[in-house]
């Protein structure tokens, strides 16, 4: 765990601030062949599941390279900057037509396509029943509360904040700021936990404790998060 400063020994974590994408919900199978094709459907684009799957791994080979993560510096800002930002650089990758791109767009924003952690839901709400205050922070374009509606703890978490709604974005520390005032928890008794050194990793500036999870993840294995459980007693 990375600390912002020395602390004493009697100080506690009385809250816990978590990312989204990669840290609860895996970021690694959002755009899936199936979906894709019934997405496509309802655009009057018919699509095999093979061609879907390619597809995918075209957009995906072209958003993740050098100038897509470029493109994308900034987007998560609002969401009308994520839809121009996500469209333009989905287009350019076959290129598709707006048809096409329109349905993974979709694929890519709906909440039914991120599947939590098997070690998400329990953490959570093991933390809950404990009485921490928990909360999201993360850099995203669009509403990403019905994901966790969906699976049944939307109404554990005392805060949600999102990129897109306040158009600040990590690793500005006077997002991690706000983010700790909506908990109303002093920064240094707030634990943040994420998976990328840069810009979770930044929460130090604004005082907060981090805890940063390795990089390697599947979709099908725990995440790691039971160490918060010993991180916060």
């Amino acid at each position: 765990m990375l600390s912002a400063v020395d602390e004493p020994a009697d100080a506690r974590v009385e809250a816990v601030l978590f990312d989204f994408s990669g840290t609860l919900f895996d970021d690694t199978g959002v755009l899936d062949p199936p979906a894709l094709v019934a997405a496509a459907e309802r655009h009057h684009v018919p699509l095999g599941e093979r061609e879907a799957a390619g597809i995918i791994r075209r957009t995906l080979r072209h958003v993740d390279s050098p100038e897509g993560l470029k493109a994308r510096e900034g987007c998560d800002l609002s969401r009308e900057a994520h839809r121009s930002t996500w469209t333009t650089l989905i287009a350019e990758a076959g290129p598709f037509g707006p048809d096409l791109t329109e349905a993974l767009y979709e694929c890519l924003t709906d909440p039914g396509a991120w599947h939590p952690y098997p070690d998400t839901v329990p953490v959570l709400t093991t933390l809950r029943d404990r009485g921490v205050r928990l909360g999201v922070l993360s850099n995203i374009g669009w509403d990403i509360r019905p994901a966790f509606d969906r699976v049944g703890v939307l109404e554990s978490l005392h805060s949600v904040v999102l990129s897109c709604e306040h158009g600040l974005a990590k690793p500005d520390p006077a997002l991690f700021a706000l983010a700790c005032e909506r908990l109303g928890t002093d920064p240094g008794q707030v634990l943040y936990v994420g998976d990328d050194p840069v810009k979770d990793g930044a929460a130090v500036r604004a005082g907060l404790p981090v805890y940063l999870l390795p990089s390697d993840r599947n979709v099908r294995m725990p995440r790691g998060l039971a160490a918060v459980l010993r991180l916060v007693r």
